[in-house]
């Protein structure tokens, strides 16, 4: 993925888009297997490098609206998940991560979080 040398074709971008599609899936079943006790030792140097690859790509261009429009909500997503995955492992650091109870915690953390404050 080249930086700075101008819009991407559309089929380029399918695959790319196709490409980290497939990753994030990858890196979604691994963090589910860490957080429910399956796994002992988080995905970190997987994490970091779908991280590098994501920055990378958000600053390239798209040659087709379709691109970009696609582009933006694969970007979209992922930083969504990564936001999710980044507080979790803060919470299992803080002890407060509770496995299976994954959409309840965050809820109930969150209105916790407010009364704290």
């Amino acid at each position: 993925m080249a930086v700075g040398k101008g819009p991407v074709g559309s089929e380029k971008a399918a695959q790319q888009l196709q490409y980290l599609e497939m990753r994030i899936e990858v890196m979604r079943r691994k963090f589910g297997m860490y957080f429910n006790g399956f796994e002992r030792i988080p995905p970190n140097a997987e994490f970091d490098q779908l991280k590098r690859e994501f920055r990378e790509f958000a600053t390239q261009g798209f040659s087709t609206g379709q691109a970009r429009f696609k582009a933006q909500n694969l970007i979209a997503r992922w930083n969504l998940l990564r936001n999710i995955w980044e507080r979790d492992l803060q919470r299992m650091e803080e002890g407060k991560f509770r496995p299976n109870a994954h959409h309840a915690s965050h809820a109930q953390d969150n209105r916790n979080d407010a009364i704290d404050e």
